[in-house]
């Protein structure tokens, strides 16, 4: 194991998981964060130059950093490819032997979202540095975040639309499940990884099953009514381009809407990871 682990975006959903999995491997941790919260924490903006005294005397990164909050291809190659590109190149000055990147189960070749294509450039990346990435699917847990925190907020609705009738499928991880792995990885041969490793339970759950999940959880019962994706997504367009920021982003409906049709679970029994089954948890500890 590596003895002192940065970790980009420490204070995200995932990667303030991984900090605590470190912590419990009795590994050394320095957080990069945009807000320090912590004196020995590292102030760190993704899209910004990272000056690599902030990674000295640091044997591995997990870079679990990304800014959610851009628009557009321009910007999130600007901010989130260019910006782990620094990342990359202040860790090589650094001297840092190993690098983990986060990317997501929303990349894949002929992925229809611009947070997708920026997820394989990232991956592209970290593998020409010599590290290894992972495709955590979505992620769930107590203190719920992201795609799956906005899913919660609707199920407090009394009526839910189901959109394109909830047929799609994901797959999905505990986000304790997916911090140990991402920990494990700190120590794969990328060439044993082969390739970018998904992080998830093999179980593709229909979205409607999960809405159902998550509705129990929270002790409600709502009518559900289907409702066709593309006046949703003509909308969500239209608020983006008047520059409307809302909660639920188009690029991140579409990626719902539109995931890998051919999942690649090798990684997983290569590398002996076990991931719990989503329709087996309490829905209250979501």
């Amino acid at each position: 194991m590596s003895r002192l682990v940065a970790v980009t975006g420490a204070c995200g959903f995932l990667g303030e998981r991984c900090v605590a999995a470190l912590t419990a491997a009795g590994l050394g941790v320095r957080r990069l964060t945009r807000v320090p919260r912590k004196p020995e924490d590292v102030a760190f903006r993704l899209g910004e130059k990272l000056d690599p005294a902030a990674l000295r005397g640091v044997d591995a990164v997990i870079h679990a950093a990304h800014d959610f909050g851009v628009l557009g291809w321009e910007e999130m190659t600007r901010v989130n490819v260019a910006g782990t590109e620094a990342v990359l190149r202040a860790a090589r000055e650094a001297g840092v032997r190993r690098i983990v990147g986060i990317s997501s189960v929303s990349a894949f070749p002929g992925c229809p979202t611009i947070y997708g294509q920026a997820k394989l450039l990232l991956e592209a990346a970290v593998a020409a540095a010599g590290g290894v990435s992972v495709r955590p699917g979505l992620l769930y847990g107590s203190g719920s975040r992201g795609m799956f925190g906005t899913l919660m907020r609707l199920c407090r609705l009394p009526v839910l639309p189901l959109i394109d009738g909830g047929r799609q499928t994901l797959v999905l991880a505990h986000v304790d499940d997916a911090a140990r792995a991402v920990v494990a990885a700190l120590d794969w041969d990328p060439a044993a990884a082969g390739g970018p490793v998904i992080l998830a339970h093999p179980e593709g759950v229909p979205l409607v099953e999960i809405l159902r999940a998550v509705a129990r959880g929270l002790g409600r019962d709502p009518v559900f009514f289907p409702v066709p994706s593309a006046p949703i997504l003509a909308a969500l367009g239209a608020l983006e381009r008047a520059g409307v920021r809302v909660r639920l982003r188009r690029d991140s409906l579409v990626s719902l809407l539109n995931g890998n049709p051919a999942f690649d679970f090798g990684g997983i029994g290569r590398l002996g990871l076990n991931f719990r089954r989503f329709l087996d948890q309490d829905p209250g500890s979501f």
